[in-house]
C-alpha cells in the first residue's frame, strides 16, 4: 500500500469520475444485511495478539469470503490466483482480532531484491452496515482504516532484518566508504544510523515504514479517503503473526477497538460496520492495488 500525505485533490476527483462505472458496478454486488449473514465477531476473555492458533478462536465461526479481480485501479489484477479466504473475528471488549487463513503453493516472505514480491492480507474497515460504496478504499468524505499483515515483515521479525546476504550469501565486498571503521562484511542498516550516514539510505532518511531497520509488528495500519490516499497511520498499534500451514497462511490481526488517529473507525461492541478483505500473492506479483479482493464487502457484527 503506497503511502502518500495527499487525501483529496483535483486530480484524484478526475480519477473518481474515471472509476464511477466501477463504483456503480459495485452495488450490484449485493452485500450483506446488517442481521443477515456476515462476519460475526464473537466476545472472548482474551484476543490472542499473535497467536494464529490460540484456543480463542474456536468461539468464532468462520466466513468463507470469496475472493475476485482487481479492475478498478492500476495496477490492475485480471487473473487473481487466489479465490477465497476464511476469515473469523473475536473481540474481548479493548481490542477486535480477526484470523484470515488461505491457501497458496508458494511462499513469499523476502523482498531485498527489486523483482521480489511479498504475500500478505489486509482488512478494511469503514463505517455503516456493509456500505459497498466504501470497497474503493473508503471515500473523500469517509475514510477507511486499513490494517495489512506483511509476510516480508513478518520475517524481519523472525530472524532479523533481512538483508542482501539472505539472497547473495557469496557476495564479495571490498568496503564502504562511507561507514570503513565497519568490516564490510558486518555493515548492515544500523552501521548507517550509527555513523548519522542515514542519508545514504533516503528511504530510511526520510522515515519510509517499508524501510525501516527495526520493527515492533508485521501489520501497518493505515488510513485511505479514497484510491491513491492510502497514508501509514501516525500510531503504529496493530498487531498480528503469520504462520505458514500446509497449504498456505494463516494470519491474526489485532487493533483496539477504539480510534488513536484520525480517520480512523472506532468500533463499538453491539454495532454493524463496513468490512472487506484482500490477499496478495508473490508468486505472480502482487502488489499495491494489484491484488485479489473480495468480491463485496460484509456486514461486520459486533458482539455485545
Amino acid at each position: 500500500m503506497p503511502a502518500t500525505d495527499e487525501r483529496v485533490s483535483r486530480r484524484n476527483i478526475i480519477k473518481g469520475a474515471a472509476v464511477g462505472a466501477g463504483s456503480i458496478a459495485l452495488a450490484a454486488c449485493a452485500p450483506d444485511s446488517a442481521e443477515g449473514e456476515g462476519v460475526h465477531v464473537t466476545r472472548v476473555s482474551r484476543v490472542p495478539a499473535d497467536d494464529p492458533d490460540h484456543h480463542a478462536w474456536r468461539a468464532s465461526t468462520a466466513k468463507v469470503v470469496p475472493l475476485g479481480p482487481q479492475d478498478m485501479a492500476l495496477p490492475q489484477q485480471l487473473s487473481p490466483s487466489i479465490s477465497s479466504v476464511r476469515v473469523q473475528a473475536i473481540h474481548d471488549g479493548e481490542r477486535i482480532g480477526f484470523r484470515l487463513e488461505w491457501d497458496d503453493a508458494e511462499s513469499n516472505d523476502l523482498t531485498v531484491r527489486v523483482d521480489d514480491y511479498r504475500d500478505a492480507c489486509a482488512v478494511l474497515l469503514a463505517p455503516g452496515a456493509a456500505d459497498a460504496n466504501l470497497r474503493t478504499m473508503g471515500s473523500a468524505t469517509t475514510p477507511a482504516t486499513l490494517l495489512q499483515w506483511k509476510a516480508d515483515w513478518q520475517r524481519d521479525l523472525d530472524f532479523g532484518r533481512q538483508g542482501l546476504e539472505a539472497v547473495y550469501p557469496n557476495r564479495s565486498i571490498d568496503t564502504y566508504p562511507i561507514v570503513y571503521d565497519t568490516p564490510p562484511d558486518e555493515v548492515d542498516v544500523g552501521s548507517y544510523e550509527a555513523a548519522g550516514a542515514t542519508e545514504w539510505l533516503p528511504g530510511l532518511n526520510v522515515g519510509n515504514p517499508f524501510s525501516a531497520n527495526h520493527r515492533s509488528t508485521p501489520v501497518e495500519k493505515a488510513i485511505a479517503f479514497g484510491f491513491s490516499t492510502t497514508t501509514t497511520a501516525p500510531t503504529q498499534n496493530a498487531t498480528g503473526r503469520g504462520v505458514r500451514t500446509a497449504t498456505g497462511w494463516r494470519v491474526v490481526i489485532t487493533k483496539p477497538l477504539s480510534a488513536a488517529d484520525d480517520g480512523e473507525l472506532a468500533i463499538m461492541t453491539a454495532t454493524v460496520s463496513t468490512c472487506a478483505f484482500a490477499v496478495w500473492s508473490g508468486s505472480v506479483r502482487d502488489a499495491g492495488s494489484r491484488k485479489c479482493p473480495a468480491k463485496s464487502v460484509h456486514a461486520l457484527n459486533v458482539g455485545p
